[in-house]
């Protein structure tokens, strides 16, 4: 009887840490939230055979990108982009235009985001580029190529071929809705892009400076949640309400006088007894040894308990989840919070450690077989 009582208040205690966790999270989100569209403008510098004829600025073309994209967490999203116009290439002198259309798939990843924690609002993101591409060129009759040094007039062919991209972001915030973005990219092309071969290259470049803006649909941006485990809340409540069952049921045997009480519940408070019996409990999340905050209370309990009974000692037992890991490293953090409590106790409340006894369990021993999960526990005891 005592043991179902004593689990029933441990499990309840279990439960409402777990769900007032003070660790943060990202809500989840669904397929068509933080959709977005983008449309883009700017200029190209293609680099590509004959560089020593043509000038910086002869080789600057118009182009334009319009994006369609989705964020799946603050720190990366994806995007597919649909783009192109003309590249102004050069031979010999002889200036001709390359017509085309590109499209590429992007990941981008909010570096912002990535390096410093997520703020929702914040007025300025930098956003890394990586993508793959499929760039088509269009065939033209009237263009002036060169084969072996040598110009000669013939059409230009039609060509297709993959692109890789890098490129940086900077993303300004107007509104919740819109945005300012200035990007530069860097693409690199086969050979054949500009209708030219072998011709001291063994690729052609194309590099972009785009300004262009972003509008994000309902349901934008992300929000900072406490981290709960629904799975864990509910296995936690069900073992709750059986526990509560199991003790409903002695107290009505008890009243039908079926069975001899084995504990009596007083509501008056009485002044306590040297002969009292502490029994405390420290909750730890997985993998964790840090005492949490809204854990202090109890070592503050346990503190004041061993101070107003100065012949008492405490044992502290930590234990693991026997799932967690390995029969070692389940050693080693039942030893870390062991050592946090103690020194936690000895130091900041200056309880001396000759009356502190310390045991570590482990996964060898688990006080509850109810739920594995509930074995992340130190227990203080004293009789």
């Amino acid at each position: 009887m005592k043991k179902i009582f004593f689990l029933l208040i441990v499990a309840s205690f279990t439960a409402m840490i777990f769900a007032q966790s003070s660790e943060k999270t990202i809500r989840q989100y669904g397929y068509w939230d933080n959709w977005f569209i983008q449309g883009q403008f700017g200029g190209q510098y293609t680099m590509s055979e004959s560089q020593e004829y043509s000038s910086f600025s002869d080789k600057l073309s118009p182009t334009v990108a319009l994006n369609i994209g989705k964020y799946f967490s603050p720190q990366v999203g994806m995007r597919a982009q649909f783009g192109g116009w003309k590249s102004k290439n050069n031979i010999t002198g002889s200036q001709y235009d390359v017509k085309y259309l590109n499209g590429n798939i992007d990941a981008l990843f909010n570096m912002t985001n990535i390096f410093v924690p997520y703020k929702e609002g914040r007025i300025f993101n930098l956003i890394g580029i990586f993508g793959v591409g499929y760039v088509h060129t269009f065939k033209d009759a009237n263009v002036i190529v060169s084969s072996e040094y040598k110009p000669e007039s013939h059409s230009l062919p039609a060509t297709n071929s993959g692109s890789i991209r890098l490129g940086i972001q900077a993303d300004f915030r107007l509104s919740d809705a819109w945005s300012l973005g200035v990007e530069v990219n860097g693409n690199l092309l086969r050979d054949d892009f500009n209708g030219q071969e072998k011709w001291g290259f063994n690729n052609d470049a194309t590099f972009n400076l785009l300004a262009g803006l972003t509008y994000r649909f309902n349901k934008r941006g992300f929000t900072i949640v406490n981290a709960v485990d629904p799975l864990l809340i509910q296995s936690l409540n069900e073992q709750n309400n059986v526990l509560r069952s199991r003790l409903e049921e002695y107290k009505t045997r008890y009243e039908k006088k079926e069975i001899v009480p084995e504990y009596q519940i007083t509501v008056e408070q009485t002044p306590a007894k040297s002969d009292t019996t502490l029994i405390s409990v420290i909750v730890f999340r997985t993998g964790k040894v840090v005492v949490d905050t809204d854990q202090e209370f109890n070592l503050y309990n346990v503190a004041q308990y061993m101070k107003q009974y100065p012949k008492k000692k405490v044992t502290i037992a930590s234990y693991t989840n026997t799932e967690a890991s390995t029969a070692d490293i389940n050693l080693k953090v039942s030893e870390k919070r062991t050592a946090a409590v103690f020194m936690a106790l000895t130091e900041k409340y200056e309880i001396p450690a000759s009356r502190l006894i310390v045991v570590n369990y482990s996964s060898k021993q688990r006080p509850f077989n109810v739920n594995n999960v509930w074995n992340k526990i130190s227990i203080y005891t004293s009789k």
